[in-house]
């Protein structure tokens, strides 16, 4: 077991922040010149060292993977603002235009997946490849009642808008909270370092509480229809064999609307959980893929 006061940060990368609309986004980037940059988009509860295995495997390419706001080192939202997974994306949009790039390769895991599938769309040609990692957008609640999600919506920011955030009384306190998520131990230390900061108490998870709440809406099954359409760049899924896409019934439909309407869409399934990224044993594979997928 590592030590309660190992809270020290893997992977090779240099630290980066990007000011956005009064927001600074930070993040970590491995080498600042490429054939292509790839920005990293990492799922709910994590932060840019979700990708602190696989960045560094991904050379010749920039890789430049950010706390998404409410995440590690990123600012919060103010108080009036949301977390639902459309708010963060002309601020991902500036970005990428801000990088002087003619087009960059976007990659998401998860949570994260769905973000960057709904910024391909809106980046148009000035997204080259969307690599998405056991993830889509969640359909899910397609049969969920539009002013019940409200109604929750409504009562959860309340709620954790004046939750205090979580004290952890040692990292292996927050691992053992992550496992409940899915999380092997490896990987919950690797975010560890981006996810708490050391106070008296103990170890203060930096998280937003308010990304516990309920979202507003749900896209509907036409409106996933229409993102998926609107994505001109070549699209691969990366499957999770005991992940996502595991399970029967409404993953399946997730895929088979995509496959439906994504116009270039390659699947590959890897061994491995949902975050099989963050694995030492599955990142090189999964890396000399996305390389080759890029490449081809």
């Amino acid at each position: 077991m590592k030590s309660e006061s190992t809270v020290q940060e893997c992977g090779s990368g240099a630290p980066v922040a990007f000011p956005l609309d009064g927001l600074t986004y930070a993040g970590i980037e491995w080498r600042r010149k490429g054939p292509s940059t790839i920005i990293a988009i990492h799922g709910w509860l994590d932060n840019a060292l979700s990708f602190a295995e696989l960045g560094p495997r991904l050379a010749p390419f920039r890789v430049i993977a950010l706390d998404l706001s409410g995440h590690g080192l990123s600012d919060w939202r103010s108080p009036d603002a949301t977390y639902n997974i459309w708010d963060d994306v002309p601020q991902l949009a500036a970005l990428t235009r801000s990088l002087g790039d003619q087009s960059v390769v976007v990659l998401g895991h998860s949570r994260g997946a769905a973000i960057a599938t709904i910024l391909a769309g809106i980046l148009g040609s000035a997204c080259s490849h969307l690599i998405l990692i056991d993830g889509l957008i969640n359909a899910f609640n397609d049969d969920n009642n539009t002013s019940d999600q409200l109604t929750r919506f409504v009562a959860d920011r309340q709620k954790y808008m004046t939750r205090a955030p979580r004290i952890f009384q040692s990292v292996e306190e927050f691992v053992e909270r992550r496992r409940a998520f899915g999380f092997e131990d490896d990987s919950a230390y690797k975010l560890a370092p981006r996810a708490l900061e050391t106070v008296d108490a103990g170890f203060r998870l930096r998280t937003d509480p308010r990304l516990h709440g309920a979202s507003a809406l749900w896209l509907s099954a036409q409106q996933r229809d229409e993102i998926y359409a609107s994505v001109t760049a070549p699209v691969l899924a990366v499957r999770a064999r005991d992940g996502l896409f595991s399970r029967a019934g409404v993953p399946e439909k997730m895929l088979e609307e995509a496959s439906r309407h994504f116009k270039k869409f390659k699947q590959l399934e890897f061994n491995g959980g949902h975050h099989l990224h963050m694995s030492e044993t599955t990142a090189p594979a999964l890396a000399d893929a996305i390389a080759t997928f890029i490449a081809t």
